[in-house]
């Protein structure tokens, strides 16, 4: 009797449940957007040696797995973050304006890129590539090729249409102008805020464009 009340209350016992696993590490679905944008910043903020894939990981907020499956190395990951900011941030769309007009837009295009909060990242890109030229050479490649191999061609097309005299250089003029944006903007010599050099900054590309073609030659219009 014993027995058979025994079997009959195992055969109604109700089996173990698993236990419930907590939540973990949430999945996000903007892995790749969210590295870039650290990436990018971590770069700027401590440069080429500075930057580790789990640093990339902790800043974005994301698992070091996700960053290691999608990426093996810094250089790789830094190159994805260039080419895709360089796509976000591309030359002014040469639609017939006037050569003026057109480097007045990249000038201050370029120079709010150098004000915002990835200035320090394209300039360590510069500096790095000449520390470290195996590493830096297809990063810098493709920043080049997409910020600035435009506007150069851009330069020779009006150079070939008789806006510019035969002589001008397009990659020396445009010298010109990067380099004087950076010292404007960057080095301030006259100890402008940040603020007060992008409120001025439409004026100042404008001028800095009219004394460029000045120096250039260019035909009046």
């Amino acid at each position: 009797m014993t027995q058979q009340l025994t079997e009959t209350a195992a055969e109604h016992t109700t089996p173990e449940q698993p236990a419930r696993r907590g939540p973990g590490r949430p999945r996000h679905t903007d892995v790749e957007p969210r590295s870039y944008e650290a990436v990018l910043e971590l770069f700027g903020q401590h440069g080429w040696s500075g930057l580790t894939l789990d640093a990339v990981a902790t800043h974005a907020g994301i698992g070091k797995s996700s960053i290691y499956l999608r990426w093996k190395t810094k250089r790789e990951l830094l190159l994805d973050a260039v080419r895709d900011f360089e796509n976000r941030h591309v030359s002014p769309a040469d639609e017939g304006q006037p050569l003026r007009e057109y480097l007045v837009e990249y000038a201050v295009a370029r120079g709010r890129l150098l004000l915002g909060v990835h200035g320090p990242t394209m300039l360590n890109i510069v500096s790095a590539a000449m520390a470290n030229p195996d590493d830096f050479q297809e990063i810098r490649e493709e920043s080049i090729s997409q910020g600035i191999l435009p506007v150069v061609g851009r330069i020779e097309r009006a150079v070939a249409e008789g806006e510019l005299p035969e002589d001008v250089d397009g990659g020396q003029l445009l010298d010109m102008i990067e380099g004087a944006l950076v010292f404007h903007l960057l080095i301030s010599p006259r100890g402008a805020s940040r603020e007060e050099l992008g409120a001025d900054l439409a004026r100042y590309a404008a001028s800095l464009v009219d004394n460029a073609l000045q120096a250039a030659g260019a035909r009046s219009s």
